[in-house]
C-alpha cells in the first residue's frame, strides 16, 4: 500500500482520537492546574512573575481592540459619507433618467404624429390624383388646335383673355398643388428621419442612465454591507474587550492573593496557586497570534478529508513555540502525527503541534505565549514541517484565520 494512503488512513484515526481526547480533557478541569500542583521556591516565584505580567498583557490587548474599534468607527464614518454621496448621485441619476424617459416619450409621440400626417397627405394626394389626371388627359386631347378653338370660341377679346387665363390657372394650380404635397412630404420625411435618429440616441441614453443607476445601487448595497461588517466587528471587539477586562480583574485578584501569601507553605499550596493558572482567553487575540514557526502553509486546512489542521514549512530542528498561554495536557507520540503536544487554553480551546523532533515541555506544565515547546521534525513524507491544529469549542477551525498576517 502506498505510504500516502497509509498516512491518510492513520490520520483519520488520529483526527477521531484527538476529538475524543479534546472532549475528555475539557471535561476534567483539574488538568488545567496540573502544572501548579507542586511548585516551590524559584518555580513559585516564576509563576508569580508570570501572573503579574498577564494583567498588563490583557490591558495592552484591550487598548489595541479599542484602537481598532476607533479605526473601524472612522472607516464607518467615511463609508456613511460615501453612502450619502451615492444617495445624492442616485437621486440625480433618477432625475436624469426621468428626463430621458420623458424626452423619449415626446419623441415617440412626435414620430407617431408625423407618420399620421404623412399618411393623411398621401391619402389626400391619392384622392385628388384621378381628378387632376382627368383634367390633364382632357387638356392633352384638346391639343393646341383645341386650345385655339376654345379661345376662338370666345365672344370677344375680353372673353378670350379670361379663357386663356383659366386654362393657365388650372394647369398652374394643379402643378402647385402637387409640388406643395411633394414638398410637404419631403419635409415630413426629413423630420421623421431626424426624430428617428433622436429616438435612437435617447434610447441609448436611457440604457446608459439605467445602467448607471444600477451601478450606483450596487455601490450603495456594497457600502452598506461594509458598514454592517464594521458594526459587527466593533460589537465583537467590545465583547472581546469585556471578556479580557474580566480576565484582567481575575488575574489582578490572583496576583493580590499571591502577594498576601508570603510564606513558602502558602505559596506551595494548591489553593493559592490555583489562581496562578488563570489564563487569558484566546478568542480576543484572533488575528494577532504568531504562528508556531514562521514558515509558509504547505498543506491547507481541509485539503483532505483527514486533515483537521495545516502543515507549515520548517527547518528541521528549529524551535516550535506555543501560540498562547495554557497548560500542556499531552506530550508524546501519536500515530500519524509523530511526536505531538496539545496545549489547553481553556474554554474548550486547544492547539496541537505535531511532527516534532524533540520535546521541551512535559504534561501539566503551564506555558506562556511563545514558550518553546520543542523542535521541528519531519512529516511522514520526509518533508521538514510542523503540523498545527487549532480547536475552538472543541471543533477544528482553520488556523490561518487566527494567525497574524
Amino acid at each position: 500500500m502506498p505510504a500516502s494512503r497509509t498516512f491518510l488512513q492513520s490520520h483519520r484515526l488520529v483526527a477521531f482520537g484527538l476529538a475524543v481526547l479534546g472532549g475528555s480533557l475539557a471535561s476534567q478541569p483539574w488538568l488545567a492546574a496540573r502544572g501548579a500542583q507542586q511548585p516551590t521556591g524559584a518555580s513559585a516565584a516564576a509563576e508569580r512573575q508570570r501572573a503579574e505580567r498577564q494583567p498588563q498583557r490583557a490591558s495592552d490587548r484591550v487598548r489595541a481592540l479599542q484602537e481598532e474599534s476607533d479605526e473601524l468607527a472612522s472607516r464607518e464614518r467615511v463609508l456613511l459619507d460615501e453612502i450619502r454621496r451615492l444617495g445624492r448621485d442616485r437621486q440625480n441619476r433618477a432625475q436624469e433618467l426621468a428626463a430621458i424617459d420623458s424626452d423619449l416619450a415626446d419623441t415617440t409621440t412626435q414620430l407617431e404624429e408625423t407618420a399620421s400626417r404623412m399618411t393623411e397627405l398621401e391619402r389626400e394626394a391619392d384622392a385628388e390624383r384621378p381628378l387632376v389626371e382627368a383634367r390633364l388627359v382632357a387638356l392633352y386631347k384638346m391639343g393646341a388646335p383645341g386650345h385655339t378653338r376654345f379661345l376662338l370660341g370666345a365672344a370677344d377679346l375680353q372673353s378670350m383673355g379670361r379663357a386663356y387665363r383659366l386654362i393657365g390657372s388650372v394647369v398652374r394650380r394643379d402643378r402647385e398643388r402637387f409640388e406643395g404635397h411633394r414638398q410637404t412630404l419631403d419635409d415630413l420625411e426629413a423630420s421623421r428621419a431626424t426624430l428617428e435618429a433622436h429616438k435612437v440616441e435617447a434610447a441609448g441614453l436611457q440604457v446608459g442612465a439605467r445602467a448607471a443607476r444600477r451601478a450606483v445601487d450596487r455601490s450603495i448595497a456594497s457600502q452598506r454591507a461594509l458598514v454592517d461588517e464594521l458594526d459587527a466587528r466593533q460589537d465583537l471587539n467590545a465583547q472581546l474587550a469585556s471578556e479580557l477586562e474580566a480576565a484582567r480583574q481575575r488575574l489582578e485578584t490572583a496576583v493580590a492573593e499571591l502577594a498576601a501569601a508570603t510564606s513558602a507553605s502558602s505559596l506551595s499550596s494548591p489553593s493559592s496557586l490555583s489562581a496562578v493558572t488563570l489564563a487569558l482567553p484566546l478568542q480576543p487575540f484572533r488575528g494577532q497570534i504568531e504562528a508556531p514557526v514562521p514558515g509558509a502553509v504547505t498543506v491547507a486546512f481541509g485539503s483532505a478529508p483527514s486533515s483537521d489542521g495545516i502543515e507549515l514549512a520548517a527547518t528541521a530542528g528549529e524551535p516550535v513555540h506555543a501560540i498562547h498561554e495554557g497548560t500542556v495536557t499531552f506530550a508524546g507520540d501519536l500515530q500519524g502525527l509523530g511526536t505531538l503536544i496539545i496545549v489547553d487554553h481553556g474554554d474548550q480551546t486547544f492547539s496541537h503541534y505535531g511532527f516534532l523532533a524533540s520535546l521541551a515541555v512535559q504534561e501539566g506544565l503551564h506555558v506562556d505565549a511563545r514558550t518553546e515547546l520543542g523542535t521541528a521534525g519531519r512529516s511522514p513524507s520526509g518533508t521538514p514541517s510542523v503540523y498545527f491544529e487549532l480547536r475552538i469549542d472543541g471543533r477544528p477551525v482553520d488556523p490561518v484565520e487566527w494567525l497574524r498576517r
